[in-house]
C-alpha cells in the first residue's frame, strides 16, 4: 500500500473508532442525562439538549475525515461492523434509562403502566434485533471486502477491470449485472465479487470481496491496476 497509504489507513481507522466510541458511549450517556434531568432537575434540560446538538455536529468533523480517506487507500470494509457496535450500545444504555426513569417517574408519560414506556422499550427492542440481525447476516462478507472510492464514473471503472481481468487470461465465468446505480461484477469461478455504486459530483464506490484465498492475487491485481489508472 505504500507509506502514505498506510497512513491514511490508519487515520481512516481512528477516525471510524471515534465514531464508534461516540454511538456506544457519548451519544447513549447525553441521551440519559436529558432522561434524568427531565424528571429529577428539569433546569438541566435545554442546556444539555443544546449540548447534544453541539456534540451531533462535531460527529461531521470525524465523518467527512473517513469519508475523504476513503479516496485515499483500500480499507477493509469495517464500518457497518463498527456502526453496528455503537448502536447496540446507544439502544441497551437507552433502554436501561428508560427504565430507571420509568420507575422514578409517575407523571412524566413513563409511569410503567402508561403505554408510551411499553412502547418505547418495543421499539428498542425492535432495533436491537434488526441491528444484531444485520450484523450476523453480513459480518463475515464485509470483513473480506475492500472499499475504495475513485472520482471516476462507474462505466470507466467498470471498462478498466474489464480490461484487467481480459489481461489475466484466467478464462473464469464473468458476469456484469447492473441494478440502477449499482453495477455488480462477478466472476463465480475465483469467487471474487466486484460492486460500483455511483456516489454524487461523478464519483464511485468501488467494493472488491474475495471470497476464497484462491482470488487474492486477483483481487490485488485490481486495486493496484485501478490506483494506478486513478
Amino acid at each position: 500500500m505504500g507509506d502514505e497509504g498506510d497512513a491514511a489507513a490508519r487515520r481512516l481507522n481512528k477516525a471510524q473508532r471515534s465514531i464508534e466510541y461516540s454511538l456506544a458511549f457519548a451519544v447513549p450517556l447525553l441521551l440519559t442525562s436529558m432522561l434524568y434531568s427531565y424528571v429529577i432537575y428539569d433546569e438541566m434540560f435545554t442546556p444539555l439538549f443544546f449540548v447534544a446538538l453541539i456534540f451531533a455536529a462535531l460527529m461531521v468533523a470525524p465523518a467527512y475525515l473517513a469519508l475523504r480517506l476513503h479516496y485515499v487507500c483500500w480499507a477493509r470494509n469495517t464500518m457497518p461492523q463498527r456502526l453496528a457496535t455503537g448502536l447496540v450500545g446507544t439502544i441497551y444504555i437507552s433502554a436501561a434509562a428508560v427504565f430507571g426513569v420509568s420507575l422514578m417517574s409517575t407523571t412524566k408519560g413513563l409511569d410503567p403502566e402508561q403505554p408510551l414506556t411499553f412502547a418505547v422499550f418495543a421499539m428498542l427492542a425492535m432495533l436491537m434485533i434488526a441491528v444484531m440481525a444485520y450484523n450476523s447476516r453480513y459480518k463475515v462478507q464485509n470483513e473480506r471486502t475492500d472499499i475504495k472510492f475513485y472520482r471516476k464514473g462507474a462505466e470507466d471503472l467498470a471498462k478498466e477491470i474489464k480490461a484487467v481481468i481480459d489481461t489475466q487470461n484466467i478464462g473464469y465465468s464473468f458476469k456484469v449485472i447492473k441494478n440502477g446505480k449499482v453495477t455488480t461484477m462477478e466472476l463465480p469461478d475465483s469467487k471474487v465479487f466486484i460492486t460500483l455504486k455511483r456516489q454524487p459530483l461523478s464519483a464511485t464506490e468501488v467494493m472488491v470481496e474475495c471470497q476464497d484465498p484462491a482470488g487474492t492475487e486477483l483481487c490485488s491485481t485490481l486495486k493496484q491496476a485501478l490506483d494506478q489508472e486513478a
